[in-house]
């Protein structure tokens, strides 16, 4: 060969091999999809002339097919008739197929498999075939922890809950969740449901089960159905909750329910475009608003996934030994394959050119994506509250700093009303009864509307409250006027705690207990206040002030029977002490100079002994003995016998009557055999009971201790019915009873009846614990802030002005009354018959000594023959005179040399005085 042929040839190589060069690599990728899933097909030729566009060297041409029916024999013919047109990788199908075919195929051709669904999680023997296989979609596994965190942080703190799932779906998402009830023993509850049922009785289900908080698995496709059946059943009202764990709900359509009247507070999930710092330190590579063609999940995961395998394909296809694939399904192997696949799980996602829709893409070594970001946001106005990664957890998006158009967006979407945070107003159930809720009265031409209808001791704290934690309200008294307990029977609960549970209130107050049953359906805040159980019962009135009352003792007949003892037992000593002669006095000689005895036992001086005896005085008057002998002490025997049965009979009079007056002036203080419970419960004469289905009826009804459980059995075998409705109708029963009929009730509402009834009154101590408190929706977030509330209200003495001004009767005699009893002190009124007769006592003995003095000086005057009022005079100027001690005996004798009959002497005694008082009066002048 000449050397200018040499030349040629050499030249025409060069050329040749300079025109290869130029032309691009050419690799073909298949696609399998359903005939249903156009959009994820859409999305998957848009991705590959993105990629195309990146680097021109490098081109991919996408082989699509379509399934219609879900068959495995299809599915591996289509697989085959990829790999036979020489396909360098195989895309999809989605999960709603079983792809372990399409593995296979691939793992033993040495053809890369890109998954963009979810498939179910693998066991390490089973990855052995699949190990050409990789998902782009977030591990199940890691997307239940996800869940798991945002559900137990402190944003949300889920104790208990309700999942509700479509049937025949896997839980794989779910794993943590169950796992997590299992450790806290969290009360979760299953529900499932199918697609195209009737969705109604799954939320019929969930109502009857008293569930507010509700994780919905749900696809997005029939989410906006399954919503809507809830509507019926109060579950789209102020405190439900609703988590949606599908990753595409924002394309759902949920957002069509945002109204004033849709207030539950609903979560959603969903795959985050741009994580900034301090989640992760990527930049923002998102200059445009989101592409509505990639607005699903799915979408974004077929962009992703050839995106992907395009990046890894750039640095294979660069290396020696590499070709593309040429052979028939089974018949050969592509050894570019493997190291393709390992390729893709060492790509970072800062290192991809275009970006991931779904930022954060990394491969982990058994081909599954492990690292990802969730936003956490409210689908009905589409904004985000907090994100979440493996890394970080949970992350307030507040403490994010974001610069992104999606930044502009959230910020567009914060004008937005959101309607789940609280209500405009609260409903505040009640029920009606004093002092706590009541209807006001109106003065005559005015009228009351809305809360200034209504006072008592649960408005005044409510508008206290309301001023406290900022928000409004209205009373709505319950129509059943109850507080709420529970029906077995019908297993419903009624009054206010119904209310509370079907969503028509959101604060329920009055004397409501706090008890473990109503806890079970409702939450309570702190107490405020705190009380016992006490027993009410009838109190006798106290008896009229009678200022004749120490005649009380005994009564009429015994006090008439009394005196006629006295003046027939005064007549007795007459006569038997006259014809006693030993009564006789020794006989003396009288004026006519004649012997004759005296005898002392006449009326005056019987009735002094009679008298003395009774009172309990000595007398100086007795039975006298006149000799020593034993015939003269035998005779003396009928005087001392008469007198001694008479001192036992005085004695026992006088010291019964004693006895009966301490007993009638102690006597108030004695309320009654009844001062204890368990006094209540040995006796049968009076019936007890309590509110039918109350706090109270409930504490007996489950208590443990005997004598309870021995007061709660009577109280069910007594005839008539012992449980009353309500406060009000137990008190009137107390005291139309009359002491028959006890009422078991709260020591407040006693205290507050005590003091208005003076013939009511509390027996015993209080026992039994218990506390009144605000009763709210379960899990309400706004309970703690009422009882942060209830305690600055008790810090400033609010609480306790309350009580004073509801329940302290400042008006009430009833205490002074009360007291004054029970001192055992007799009023003036009650001992006025004591000076009535002291005083009468006194003007009678004062008249019948002016009767006796007069009749003294009229004899004076008829014996001495002198005018009546000289002897009137002499006899009163002595008397006047109380410092003389002595009077001179008149003579009743005439002098010759003097008419005087002795007041002579009275007349010298009386000038002799003046005489001396006039020397010394001169005395003193010199």
């Amino acid at each position: 060969m000449t050397m200018p042929t040499l030349k040629f040839l050499v030249l025409v190589t060069l050329i040749l091999c300079s025109g290869a060069n130029e032309d691009p690599l050419v690799v073909k990728i298949g696609a399998i999809f359903f005939d249903t899933e156009m959009k994820l097909a859409e999305a998957f030729t848009v991705a590959v002339e993105e990629v195309n566009a990146i680097n021109s060297d490098l081109r991919l041409e996408p082989i699509k097919r379509y399934l219609s029916v879900d068959d495995s024999i299809v599915l591996q013919d289509l697989s085959c008739d990829l790999i036979g047109n020489g396909v360098a990788a195989i895309f999809g199908p989605s999960s709603k197929t079983n792809s372990d075919i399409v593995q296979v195929l691939c793992n033993m051709t040495g053809i890369p498999h890109l998954q963009f669904d979810w498939q179910p999680q693998l066991s390490a023997r089973e990855r052995v075939n699949h190990q050409l296989t990789v998902n782009v979609a977030p591990m199940e596994l890691l997307l239940s922890s996800a869940f798991s965190d945002i559900l137990g942080s402190k944003s949300f703190d889920w104790k208990s809950f309700t999942i509700a799932y479509e049937k025949n779906a896997h839980l794989n998402r779910l794993q943590h969740i169950l796992a997590w009830k299992q450790l806290h023993k969290t009360g979760i509850k299953m529900q499932e449901f199918e697609r195209g049922g009737d969705y109604r009785v799954l939320w019929k289900r969930i109502n009857n089960a008293r569930e507010k908080f509700v994780l919905l698995d749900c696809p997005s496709d029939i989410l906006v159905d399954v919503i809507n059946a809830s509507i019926g059943f109060n579950m789209t009202g102020s405190f439900n909750h609703l988590f949606l764990t599908d990753l595409d709900t924002h394309v759902s359509g949920i957002d069509r329910f945002y109204s004033r009247e849709f207030t539950v507070s609903v979560a959603a999930v969903r795959l985050r475009s741009y994580i900034p710092p301090p989640v992760h330190d990527e930049i923002d590579v998102f200059d445009n608003e989101v592409d509505t063609r990639f607005d699903s999940l799915g979408t974004q995961l077929v962009y992703d996934s050839v995106v992907l395998y395009y990046n890894a394909l750039l640095v294979i296809s660069q290396r020696p030994g590499f070709y593309v694939p040429q052979f028939s399904c089974g018949r050969g192997f592509w050894q570019p394959g493997p190291r393709l696949v390992d390729q893709m799980k060492k790509i970072s996602p800062k290192q991809v050119r275009p970006p991931f829709k779904t930022q954060r893409l990394q491969i982990n070594i058994d081909g599954q994506r492990e690292d990802f970001n969730l936003e956490v946001f409210n689908p009905l106005i589409d904004r985000v509250t907090h994100i979440w990664n493996k890394e970080f957890q949970l992350v307030d998006y507040e403490q994010i700093r974001e610069n992104s158009t999606q930044a502009v967006k959230q910020r567009r979407m914060e004008n937005k009303e959101d309607f789940s945070q609280k209500p405009v107003r609260y409903t505040v159930a009640t029920r009606v009864g004093k002092p706590y809720f009541s209807w006001r009265e109106e003065p005559e031409g005015v009228h009351f509307e809305g809360n200034e209808r209504f006072e008592g001791y649960a408005v005044d704290l409510i508008y206290k409250l309301a001023q406290e934690c900022k928000f409004d309200f209205n009373f709505e008294p319950v129509r059943d006027n109850k507080y709420g307990s529970y029906d077995a029977v019908t297993d419903e609960w009624d009054g206010i705690i119904r209310q509370l549970i079907d969503n028509n209130a959101q604060i329920g107050i009055c004397d409501l207990t706090i008890t473990q049953a109503r806890r079970s359906v409702v939450d309570f805040t702190v107490p405020f206040m705190q009380l016992g159980i006490s027993i009410l019962s009838y109190k006798e009135p106290p008896p009229k002030a009678d200022m004749y009352a120490f005649l009380n003792p005994y009564g009429v007949e015994v006090w008439l029977y009394v005196m006629i003892a006295m003046m027939i037992t005064a007549l007795a000593l007459i006569l038997t002490g006259r014809m006693d002669q030993f009564e006789w006095e020794h006989p003396v000689e009288n004026v006519d100079h004649e012997m004759e005895r005296e005898n002392i036992w006449h009326l005056n001086n019987t009735m002094w002994l009679v008298l003395g005896s009774i009172l309990n005085q000595g007398c100086d008057l007795l039975p006298r003995q006149s000799g020593n002998s034993i015939v003269a002490q035998n005779l003396g025997l009928p005087m001392r016998l008469l007198t001694a049965f008479w001192w036992i009979f005085a004695l026992l009079i006088s010291q019964t009557y004693i006895a009966k007056l301490a007993a009638f002036i102690t006597s108030s203080k004695i309320a009654g055999n009844i001062g204890s419970l368990h006094d209540l419960v040995d006796q049968n004469k009076v019936q007890f009971g309590t509110i039918r289905g109350g706090a109270t009826s409930v504490y007996f009804s489950e208590s443990n201790d005997t004598e309870n459980r021995m007061a709660w059995n009577k109280m069910l075998s007594f005839k008539p019915d012992a449980f009353t409705k309500n406060n009000e109708e137990g008190v009137d029963r107390v005291k139309l009873s009359r002491g028959a009929y006890a009422f078991l009730m709260e020591t407040t509402n006693l205290q507050y009846y005590v003091q208005r009834n003076c013939e009511l009154t509390q027996i015993g101590e209080s026992f039994g614990e218990k506390h009144y408190g605000i009763a709210v929706p379960l899990n309400a977030n706004f309970r703690s802030n009422l009882s942060v509330g209830i305690l600055k209200l008790s810090e400033q003495g609010v609480l306790y002005n309350l009580r004073n001004k509801w329940f302290n009767n400042n008006e009430s005699t009833c205490n002074l009354d009360a007291s004054a009893v029970d001192n055992g002190q007799f009023d003036m009124e009650s001992v006025g018959g004591l000076f009535v007769v002291l005083i009468v006592g006194v003007i009678i003995a004062f008249m019948i000594g002016i009767a006796e003095f007069l009749w003294h000086v009229h004899r004076i005057s008829v014996k001495e023959k002198i005018p009546p009022m000289l002897a009137l005079k002499a006899e009163f100027h002595f008397l006047v005179r109380f410092w003389l001690t002595k009077k001179p005996l008149h003579t009743y004798r005439q002098s010759r040399d003097s008419t005087s009959t002795g007041y002579s002497s009275l007349e010298r005694i009386s000038s002799g005085s003046s005489a001396k008082k006039k020397k010394k009066v001169n005395r003193s002048a010199y």
